[in-house]
């Protein structure tokens, strides 16, 4: 009886496994999640305006939601404009940056069943200043109720530039 283990430790240990595993689950999800998602190429300067001037052609006479200054900081969310209607709700959230002194362009395609999860201190950076929704002025229900929309639009003087819209 002596070499015999109780069943409380079989349990703990039981426990302690299906964690890890748990925990490994979650770090795969995650990884694929992020390489389904992100997308980032190097590109040429011309190649980087191609691809922003395509996304900016289905927002023709439009200004986006929130207005940035010369800088990329917040000035005003437009939350009062009259939103399209029947404004069917958005799937992505969409971000194309390009950054000019590494001549990449990242693609990012965020769901919109997460941003609605509210997932804790979830933000955007925006030109090197991280965001949240909170700062910007605005939520995902106001996003929702505009529908598909150019959301910020951004410039640098070095050329790099940054695009969010929903879709």
């Amino acid at each position: 009886m002596a070499g015999r283990v109780k069943t409380w430790v079989w349990i703990v240990v039981a426990v302690a496994v299906v964690g890890v595993l748990g925990l490994v689950a979650m770090a795969g999800i995650g990884f694929y999640f992020a390489s389904q998602h992100i997308a980032t190429r190097a590109v040429s300067p011309a190649a980087a305006a191609e691809d922003f001037d395509a996304v900016r052609k289905r927002f023709v006479g439009k200004s986006p939601i929130i207005e940035l200054d010369d800088r990329g900081r917040f000035v005003r969310a437009h939350t009062d404009r009259a939103s399209a209607s029947p404004a069917r709700p958005p799937e992505w959230l969409r971000v194309l940056a390009y950054d000019s002194n590494d001549g990449r362009i990242v693609e990012i395609k965020v769901p919109f069943w997460l941003l609605r999860m509210k997932m804790g201190n979830a933000s955007i950076d925006l030109n090197g200043r991280q965001m949240d929704f909170e700062d910007l002025r605005m939520s995902v229900e106001d996003l929702e109720r505009f529908g598909p929309a150019l959301i910020a639009e951004h410039k640098a003087p070095d050329g790099t530039r940054v695009l969010v819209w929903s879709e």
